[in-house]
């Protein structure tokens, strides 16, 4: 008997959330995961189902198995996988990270168990707009992917597909927003050093181009837009120890009614701050939320580009791996991320810690080159677990939780796998 392909998996959650009238919706805390959930929120309020979403930050937390024990239909996404073998009952599993095997007694789906990379091919957003199959939904399936950095090497496999079939519109841009001005100040990614966050450097920088700072990007010509376009990549070349820094300033975008990038970094903004209910809130209809994530993304954008600075005074090396510590939880991923894309070492790993009142929390991140020899999330997952601590994720991103008093032991232990690796 030939085994059941991923679509003939689609089906049958699509047959459960018709056979449910209430739902548990446990997610992930980050875009992914409020994506994700919000889709198959706003299509089960279209088809007059009731549910009730949770967020998470630790997909391992002891509450997860708690809820799903007491729950009648509970759905799981951008998490669930590492959890699969203890779960049981009518549950749906809509995740992309690695998983700890299969489950006949739920319904589990995730791109790994037949053959796509989760890391690239589909995160828990795509499996969740293949379950709900509705146009109207595609500017959140791309605001997830474009979230999970899934968009860097170009679309592939089920993500390619989606795009294929809607035919939605991709386009290359600057990967910036807004007034001239404040699309450099606010910029995050790419990072510019001594533009992002620096608003006296960026008005010279556009008073030497003769560019208005109050003119929206949009609104450029497309001479200014090559103008600017090539200073900035010339900043980057010459502050980022990333060879491919200067190409960062286009991106790829989708364009469903405004940019599928834009989008995803105002939900991005909401979900690491806690506002998740805003972003959640937007999905599901209420409009008026589009503004309260665009200040949420400013304010957002100024913590990460303080604690970016903050980092370059403040950070710490050993033989394989580079680490520093962060002032707020929400913070690791993104300083993380800009570490490694652009300012630091890019042959060795980067970890961001933040200390917490009951434990350490970490977001380890690394280039898709070196990830090809080190695989961040099996050794988080390995050295949280020695620890007494819980861990997991992608090759290239991934965290880990651990108790206070592991933390020297932990960046040892872990220095020392990713030597193994490498060697």
């Amino acid at each position: 008997m030939s085994s059941p392909s991923i679509f003939e998996r689609i089906e049958k959650a699509r047959e459960f959330l018709k056979e449910g009238d209430y739902f548990r919706i446990l997610t992930h805390y980050d875009v992914d995961g409020v994506c994700s959930a919000g889709i198959l929120a706003a299509y089960l309020l279209r088809n007059n189902k009731r549910f009730h979403i949770s967020f998470f930050r630790n997909s391992e937390s002891p509450k997860i198995l708690e809820i799903v024990e007491k729950s009648e239909y509970t759905v799981l996404t951008d998490m669930g996988s590492s959890l699969v073998k203890n779960l049981k009952g009518k549950v749906l599993v809509l995740d992309h990270h690695k998983p700890a095997g299969d489950n006949d007694e739920i319904l589990h789906i995730n791109p790994h168990l037949f053959g796509y990379d989760g890391a690239k091919d589909a995160c828990a957003t795509t499996l969740s707009y293949l379950v709900v199959d509705d146009p109207t939904y595609a500017r959140f399936f791309m605001a997830g992917v474009f979230g999970d950095k899934q968009h860097l090497s170009g679309f592939s496999g089920l993500n390619e597909k989606i795009i294929s079939d809607l035919k939605i519109d991709i386009v290359k841009d600057l990967a910036i927003y807004g007034s001239v001005l404040n699309a450099i100040v606010y910029s995050t990614d790419p990072f510019f050093p001594h533009l992002s966050g620096r608003p006296e450097n960026v008005e010279k920088l556009l008073q030497k181009l003769k560019i208005s700072p109050s003119k929206e990007i949009r609104e450029l010509s497309e001479n200014e837009k090559v103008k600017l376009g090539s200073a900035l990549s010339l900043s980057l070349i010459k502050n980022s120890k990333n060879p491919e820094a200067g190409k960062m300033i286009v991106d790829i975008d989708a364009n469903l009614g405004g940019s599928a990038r834009y989008l995803s970094e105002l939900i991005d903004a909401a979900a690491r701050t806690d506002n998740q209910s805003i972003a959640m809130a937007y999905i599901l209809g209420e409009k008026r939320n589009y503004e309260k994530m665009e200040i949420l993304r400013r304010d957002y954008k100024s913590e990460i580009i303080s604690a970016v600075y903050d980092m370059l005074e403040n950070l710490f090396e050993k033989s394989h791996l580079q680490y520093f510590f962060v002032g707020n939880t929400y913070l690791t991923g993104s300083v993380s991320t800009i570490a490694a894309l652009y300012l630091l070492d890019p042959d060795k790993p980067v970890l961001a810690l933040y200390k917490g009142s009951e434990s350490i929390h970490i977001s380890a991140r690394e280039n898709r080159k070196l990830a090809k020899k080190v695989h961040l999330g099996d050794i988080l997952k390995k050295v949280a677990a020695e620890f007494g601590g819980v861990g997991g994720g992608h090759n290239v991103a991934a965290g880990a939780t651990i108790p206070h008093d592991a933390e020297d032991n932990f960046l040892e232990k872990v220095n020392s796998e990713i030597e193994k690796c490498l060697s």
